[in-house]
């Protein structure tokens, strides 16, 4: 491996790692100026990855694709057992917190 292929590699997982961070922090179809900001700056670092290696910007969309599907799958999960467990629930503050939880998974 000669040095120029090191320093590629560096970048992209440097630039994979930034993306990670902005995208956990990133709220879509909020109007606040971070969001748009941290929108801006995805893209910035999107761009910067698709120009420095094609291949490496097709793996992280499809990783992230991945992600995106597993967490839905998961929310599915739990919006399920979350509604299959509220009937069984006497106290009214759980019942509350539960039904809290089944409307963030909406």
């Amino acid at each position: 491996m000669t040095y120029e292929e090191i320093e590629k590699y560096g970048e992209i997982q440097y630039l994979k790692g930034r993306l990670d961070e902005l995208y956990k922090g990133y709220v879509p179809g909020s109007s606040t100026h971070d969001s748009r900001m941290v929108d801006y700056r995805i893209s910035k670092y999107e761009k910067k990855l698709e120009n420095l290696d094609k291949v490496a910007y097709h793996l992280y969309q499809v990783e992230r694709k991945n992600i995106r599907f597993s967490k839905q799958k998961s929310k599915e999960k739990m919006q399920q057992l979350f509604n299959e467990i509220l009937f069984h629930v006497k106290d009214e503050l759980v019942i509350e917190k539960i039904e809290e939880q089944i409307k963030r998974y909406e």
